[in-house]
């Protein structure tokens, strides 16, 4: 099984059940051994950054076929052999900036490689172009954009999926059936409480507790996960409310 197809099926199976997520760090360490806990541990790393890379990668490369065949070097060759475990120091920093910077050094350390001419610096970011020098032109969007969006909407689904299970744990289905009616209708009306509670027998305040109770689950997981990636709750709390807006 290709990182691509672990990543998707992850993400089909719903997750582990969890309802707070192992920090990236640990995900990493546990992702280099051999025992089903490990194998575990890989799918859920793939689930949460297979694409985040693709697309900061993508960003880069702008050629989808390399993309892919460069993502898949990079879960195999980096994370799984156990190399980027190695050079691992969660006394540095937060896990996004250290997954960024060793794409970084694994994309320039491919384009190395490659014929004479595509690359003209050894150091792109060091360069006034930037990542522009290598892929031989403006980008319209950044890789840092790129990566950025990828793993927020990663970051929502795996949320999404695990309050989910909450509620189906609780035999809370209708709870997490009204806030996708509330904050997820693709329609764009937001329907008003009462219209809400109706289908359930539910007056409007009935409808709204039970809405927002898993609202504050959802971004209950959302503050856990951004306060490991960004390294402190304060981090965490100005990245959700610029996350979640749809949520006030």
């Amino acid at each position: 099984m290709t990182p691509a197809e672990a990543a998707e099926g992850r993400h089909q199976r719903g997750g582990s059940g969890a309802l707070f997520p192992q920090t990236s760090w640990t995900l990493l360490a546990d992702a280099c051994g051999t025992d089903d806990a490990s194998a575990s541990a890989r799918d859920e790393f793939l689930a949460r950054y297979y694409k985040p890379v693709r697309a900061y990668l993508g960003a880069i490369l702008r050629d989808p076929e390399e993309t892919d065949e460069l993502t898949q070097s990079f879960f195999e060759r980096a994370v799984l052999s156990g190399r980027l475990l190695k050079a691992a120091d969660r006394n540095k920093g937060s896990f996004r900036p250290f997954l960024k910077q060793a794409l970084r050094n694994f994309v320039t350390d491919h384009l190395r490689r490659q014929p004479t001419g595509r690359i003209p610096m050894v150091h792109p970011d060091a360069g006034t172009r930037g990542w522009d020098a290598v892929t031989g032109g403006p980008q319209t969007v950044s890789a840092e954009t790129e990566y950025h969006r990828a793993w927020v909407r990663n970051l929502l689904e795996i949320a999404l999926v695990k309050v989910r299970e909450a509620c189906e744990t609780k035999g809370q289905e209708q709870h997490f059936e009204m806030f996708c009616g509330r904050y997820l209708d693709e329609s764009g009306e937001q329907p008003s409480w009462s219209d809400l509670g109706r289908p359930f027998g539910l007056d409007e305040k009935a409808a709204r507790n039970r809405t927002e109770t898993v609202a504050r689950h959802f971004r209950l997981f959302l503050r856990e996960m951004l306060a490991e990636e960004t390294g402190s709750g304060r981090g965490a709390d100005e990245e959700i409310a610029a996350l979640l807006g749809l949520l006030s």
